[in-house]
């Protein structure tokens, strides 16, 4: 034992002396010399140690060593320590298992060549001579270290630093190197990276697995110019690269919370979950990508036509190309629904939206992005489909189609529904258009085609069918004014041309209309008979022609300007037929009024004028007619006195003026006269003449037939009706009401040379009675329809005439 103790002693003796022999003289003398030349030939740098020491438990332990390349330090650490085998040295080799760098400096550069400097460390070592020493290291660590990372292939130099740097490299040279990699980027938030992996030397070929935590996407822009533009945002990183040759491979799973991406007025902001592969050629800068994207939340904002994406989830596929999703759901316009969305080629940038929607969106969209505010509400379903794209000097262009089926809207101040639309809608950014669209108003079905150029100063041209209908419309918009360039059409039979301007500003519409109107009459019968039932009874038929000049609030008609002129060849009222019509019509400053009116009447001529006062709740009006040349014997072919011995030529004048809705104050005043006239079988002449005259009535003609009249209280008078003929003279007052009534009373003249004379007893007293001149006065009653007669005699004329039979008195 104590043999052992002094055996052991002597021993460490002796190393503790070599070991300071090895410090104080080897090391610094011999071995770090060769250290740094073994270095030198390794790397081909120029290399630097301050000091070389050995510890029984550290190894050799080199201080301030530095590896430069033309004055740039590619290496650099305060302490390194290195295991070394001894027995080695003896064959002139120097073999280090492992090097341990504290607090290490490493420039690592991508050359303009497209090299690595760290490159130049693994070159093949030349073969030493047989008394040189040879180096060789298997193994590196370093802690707290930082790596400068520089590239010189881009047109500004990139630049970056790694600090807090865990690294071990496992060197297999010639054949590899292995590593295992932590460290952090400089950033805020900071950038954490783990990683390990292998580089293959003979092939330099390099693979890898990373982790990274709050990778800015930014922070590498200059490798993706136009990605970096289009993307910006944190994401954490899991993946693996493969390095060769010149290509760039990365297998990616990102997620990403916050990331926007931006493309012009385009712009993203997403919460997802990536899966991406990209491959990445260092030589032609060119970046290709595909992957899938779950997205859990983004917003979108920018798309000029559609307006902002909001809450939007779903899953898509990308690539460098295109953004295609095939089920997205999102909130737009508005409204939630289910969207298939994307960019099929980024160079042609084309962004497509598919989707069903409901229609209550479209006045508000409308309003907002075309300035097109003729729709009050909407209900129903449609189907979507935008492509927006950018073209020219305008950021997007947008063009799509929408199918409506089932769909009803509200127009702009008008109460009755558009109901049951079907349409295939086709649009632009600059206008739309409709073809084979089918509607129901008013419980009419429809048919309509058209289109619209320009929301921002709409022009449209439209065409719209029924079985009634036809109309073809070309107008402009402008704000709330349409410029109605032509509307064309036919209703019925009846044919219209309008144009002029219609000013929606205010509440109540104001319009500006000129026009020609070829109206059917008896089309009025169908279009006015809700409003005025009783029309058909006025029995219109035949055409008229109208042109006009309209302008004013139309809710507010007695406030408008109108001036029109009618003419008609065929115009029949009450079944009575005209054979020309001609009127003026003005209508201004609230007063209404008949310039000239010209009516061809059965051979005849009715001319008149007249005036409405709209200024009074209860209008006041006045009407003057004149007439002349009227054939009775024409005219009574169309009433039902056709078959009727009545013939006469008719004219007379009529001034009347009242307040309309009130016949009690209608006032006029008028004559009429009948020359040649075949009257006596008129209802109200018929039952006078058979208290005369036994036949021949209708033969009896009359020489004149004229009167004065009165209109007041609801009654038109006359005093002094007068009907003369060869055989007899009438004449007396005379009383129609308004309710037809009659009340009158006819004093009768027999001209006794004309009397006829046939035997009979009737014949006998009419020879009598007409010699003796006045006989008696007929009292007339009843109505018109149905009048009532009674005969009072003058018994002094009939006794007269009788002394003048029997005793020859003078004539």
């Amino acid at each position: 034992m104590k043999k052992f103790i002094i055996i052991t002693i002597i021993l460490f003796l002796i190393l503790s002396g070599g070991i300071v022999y090895l410090n104080k003289v080897i090391l610094p003398q011999k071995i770090k010399s060769l250290i740094i030349l073994g270095l030198e030939k390794q790397t081909g740098k120029d290399v630097t140690l301050k000091s070389l020491e050995f510890s029984l438990f550290k190894g050799l332990i080199l201080r301030d060593l530095v590896i430069t390349d033309n004055q740039n330090v590619i290496l650099s650490t305060r302490q390194a320590n290195c295991s070394i085998f001894i027995w080695p040295i003896l064959k002139k080799q120097i073999i280090i298992p492992g090097i341990t760098l504290k607090s290490p400096y490493i420039f690592l550069e991508r050359r303009a060549d497209k090299s690595f400097n760290l490159g130049d460390f693994f070159a093949p070592v030349i073969p030493a001579k047989k008394s040189e020493f040879s180096v060789s290291v298997f193994k590196i660590s370093v802690s707290d270290g930082n790596i400068v990372f520089q590239d010189d292939t881009l047109a500004v130099k990139f630049k970056k630093e790694l600090k807090n740097i865990q690294f071990n490299l496992q060197l297999g040279i010639p054949v590899s190197v292995r590593f295992n990699f932590k460290g952090d980027i400089s950033a805020n938030p900071a950038v954490f990276i783990n990683a390990s992996g292998e580089y293959k030397i003979l092939n330099k070929e390099l693979s890898a697995n990373f982790t990274v935590r709050n990778l800015s996407t930014g922070e590498f822009s200059a490798y993706y110019n136009n990605l970096g533009q289009l993307v910006s945002g944190l994401v954490d990183l899991d993946g693996r690269i493969n390095f060769k040759g010149r290509s760039l491979q990365a297998y990616i799973n990102a997620k990403a919370d916050g990331l926007v991406l931006a493309k012009d007025k385009i712009k993203a902001g997403i919460n997802s979950n990536l899966q991406t592969k990209i491959n990445y050629d260092l030589e032609t800068k060119t970046l290709r990508y595909e992957g899938l994207c779950d997205i859990s939340q983004a917003d979108i904002s920018g798309v000029e036509f559609v307006g902002d994406i909001k809450n939007l989830r779903g899953k898509f596929t990308f690539n460098q190309d295109s953004l295609v999703a095939e089920s997205l759901k999102a909130e737009l316009l508005g409204k939630s629904f289910e969207i298939k969305f994307g960019v099929k080629d980024f160079k042609i940038p084309v962004l497509s939206i598919d989707t069903d929607l409901d229609l209550s969106f479209l006045p508000n969209f409308l309003k907002d992005k075309f300035n097109f505010s003729m729709i009050d509400s909407a209900t129903g379903k449609a189907a979507l489909s935008v492509k927006a794209h950018p073209a020219g000097s305008r950021a997007w262009t947008v063009e799509g189609n929408m199918d409506i089926a089932g769909a009803s809207l509200k127009l702009d101040k008008q109460d009755n529904l558009v109901e049951n639309i079907s349409a295939k809608l086709r649009f632009n950014q600059d206008g739309l258009s409709w073809e084979n669209t089918k509607f129901k108003y008013r419980g009419i079905d429809y048919q309509a085609s058209g289109a619209l150029a320009d929301f921002n100063a709409p022009s449209i041209k439209l065409a719209l069918y029924s079985a009634d209908l036809s109309l073809a419309g070309d107008f402009d918009l402008s704000g709330k004014k349409i410029n109605l360039k032509q509307l064309k059409g036919k209703y019925l039979d009846s044919q219209f041309l309008i144009s002029g301007n219609i000013d929606n500003a205010d509440p109540k519409p104001r319009v500006d209309l000129s026009g020609n109107v070829n109206l059917e009459l008896n089309n009025l019968n169908k279009i006015l008979d809700k409003q005025y039932p009783g029309i058909k009874t006025m029995q219109l038929s035949g055409q008229v022609d109208a042109q006009f000049n309209l302008s004013g609030t139309l809710s507010d008609f007695k406030n408008c300007y109108l001036k029109a002129r009618l003419s008609s060849n065929n115009f029949s009222l009450y079944g009575l037929n005209t054979q020309s019509l001609s009127l003026d019509f003005l209508q201004d400053q609230r007063i209404a009024k008949i310039l000239v009116m010209r009516i061809g009447f059965y051979d005849g001529l009715i001319e008149g004028s007249g005036e409405l006062n709209l200024d009074t709740p209860n209008p006041a009006y006045q009407l003057e007619l004149k007439a002349g040349g009227i054939k009775l014997e024409k005219l009574k072919m169309d009433t039902p006195l056709k078959n009727k011995n009545i013939a006469g030529t008719l004219g007379g004048q009529l001034a009347l003026n009242g307040f309309s809705g009130d016949l009690s104050k209608l006032k006029g005043a008028g004559s009429f006269s009948i020359g040649d006239g075949k009257l006596w079988e008129l209802n109200l002449l018929q039952g006078a003449g058979n208290l005369l005259f036994a036949k021949d009535l209708g033969n009896i003609t009359f020489s004149e037939c004229a009167s004065d009249f009165l209109v007041k209280d609801k009654f038109v008078y006359t005093d002094n009706l007068r009907l003369k003929s060869n055989i007899a003279n009438l004449t007396g007052p005379l009383k129609i009401g308004f309710d037809n009534s009659l009340e009158g009373a006819m004093d009768v003249e027999i001209l006794s040379e004309m009397v006829p004379l046939s035997g009979t007893l009737k014949d006998v007293s009419t020879a009598i009675i007409g010699k003796a001149g006045k006989i008696g006065v007929i009292k007339l009653s009843g109505t018109l329809k149905d009048p009532k007669h009674s005969f009072k005699p003058a018994v002094n004329n009939i006794i007269k005439g009788l002394t003048d039979i029997l005793f020859g008195g003078k004539k």
